[in-house]
């Protein structure tokens, strides 16, 4: 009876151990984070590509572009994204990430103002001149 329990908790343990590994074609968060604000920024400049034929090219030499830098394929990005929408607590996470992202990418950007030299008041050469 021993054995039996000592076996049935080993067990148990290697099963809750495996939950926490991903499976073979998904990315982690942190690397889905970082792809999402990069298909983000691309949406966001192909949203203002009027011709949709050049817009269509565009959108898929820059989404390959991203896989190409992260390392991915259309498949594993697919599956992640299928992955993590499994739990919507989950997937609201990330977007969250996603945001602040780009929210501080925005922030870098923005051209910082422009710092206003005081100048100095001139002298009316009129108001040295006789009263006449």
């Amino acid at each position: 009876m021993k054995n039996v329990v000592i076996i049935f908790v080993l067990a148990l343990g290697i099963l809750s151990c495996n939950q926490n590994e991903l499976p073979k074609n998904v990315m982690d968060e942190q690397k889905l984070v970082k792809v999402l604000v990069d298909m983000e920024i691309t949406d966001s400049y192909l949203n203002h590509v009027y011709q949709p034929d050049t817009q269509k090219m565009q959108a898929h030499t820059r989404y390959n572009y991203i896989f190409k830098k992260h390392k991915i394929d259309s498949a594993k990005f697919t599956n992640s994204l299928k992955y993590y929408s499994l739990d919507p607590k989950n997937m609201h996470a990330i977007y969250t990430l996603v945001e602040d992202s780009i929210t501080k990418w925005e922030i870098a950007l923005k051209p910082k103002p422009k710092r206003v030299k005081k100048v100095k008041k001139v002298k009316n050469v009129k108001d040295d001149l006789p009263v006449q």
